[in-house]
């Protein structure tokens, strides 16, 4: 299966790159990077740093450096560490970002490929993406689906940001309404995974975990033992929010899903939360995740 990663690493985000890049039957043709966990810089840099530390050659796109309303952003630095990947010290990166820009690319890779031939795995906030749907609506109709990390659908939940929003759709409001709000007929399945499912405590990386990551001897569990240990020490755990999008791409047995029509509040007090309308649209909200299979794929796949 063909994907584009759109990402803002962010360690979650790297444990889903490392998790992508160590699976045969995904083929990454390319990441593209966005302002989110870190700013853009530090994000692609991350992203090279990683597809260098696993010897890949996958190119790497500099996306939207911010929301496409609004100045000043969120980070998460607070958790991510200064680097944005745990402070685990990864060499800096020899190549650098392409000169063309994500949504560029993207344009140029749809024009030239087969309908339904590549998804989309989105695990920052969703700027890229609108931006993409924006310019080129009937491309973009070309993608065979889209995953999303984002939102929160269960509003017994409280959000990570504000008592309504999860961190990614707050930090670009505007552009997951407008993906998520164009989700019909026409326009690719969307599959979301938001905080109330990503959040599950069964699925966290706590201190035994942590121990199992790193008593595996391959590359993609070394790095991941490396970035993992900041959080785990500081806060006892450590949620691999983004993997959930990406498993819902190769391991789709391991959700309940729920087809929905969602919208999400742009501004104001409310900003970034969703409103779900159940039976309608063309959303599937992950509902429920089987937390043992979660798990087992976490670490077969670093393996």
């Amino acid at each position: 299966m063909r994907v584009v990663l759109d990402m803002d690493p962010g360690i979650d985000d790297a444990v889903a790159l490392l998790l992508a890049l160590n699976n045969p039957k995904v083929e990454v043709s390319a990441i593209t990077t966005v302002s989110g966990n870190v700013n853009l810089k530090k994000g692609t840099t991350n992203a090279l740093r990683l597809v260098e530390a696993l010897s890949r050659k996958v190119p790497v796109y500099m996306g939207a450096s911010r929301p496409a309303h609004g100045k000043n952003p969120p980070r998460a630095e607070s958790v991510h560490g200064r680097d944005g990947l745990g402070d685990a010290g990864l060499p800096m990166p020899r190549r650098s970002a392409e000169k063309v820009s994500a949504v560029d690319m993207m344009v140029d890779m749809l024009k030239s490929s087969k309908r339904k031939e590549i998804s989309l795995v989105a695990t920052g906030p969703l700027t890229n993406v609108a931006a993409l749907a924006e310019r080129e609506p009937t491309l973009i109709r070309k993608l065979d689906r889209i995953f999303v990390m984002g939102g929160l659908y269960d509003s017994a939940v409280r959000g990570n940001v504000t008592e309504y929003s999860e961190f990614n759709f707050f930090s670009d409001a505007e552009s997951a309404d407008n993906v998520l709000g164009m989700s019909g007929k026409e326009f690719p399945a969307i599959t979301a995974a938001g905080l109330d499912v990503t959040s599950h405590a069964a699925c966290v990386v706590d201190g035994r975990s942590l121990s199992m990551i790193c008593g595996i001897e391959s590359k993609a569990a070394v790095l991941a033992c490396k970035m993992l240990k900041l959080p785990v020490l500081t806060y006892s755990y450590f949620n691999l929010h983004d993997v959930f999008a990406l498993f819902a791409l190769t391991n789709p047995e391991i959700f309940a899903t729920e087809t929905c029509s969602v919208r999400v509040a742009p501004s104001g007090n409310f900003r970034g939360r969703c409103t779900v309308t159940s039976g309608g649209g063309n959303v599937h909200i992950c509902r429920k995740v089987n937390p043992i299979k979660f798990n087992q794929l976490v670490l077969d796949g670093l393996r």
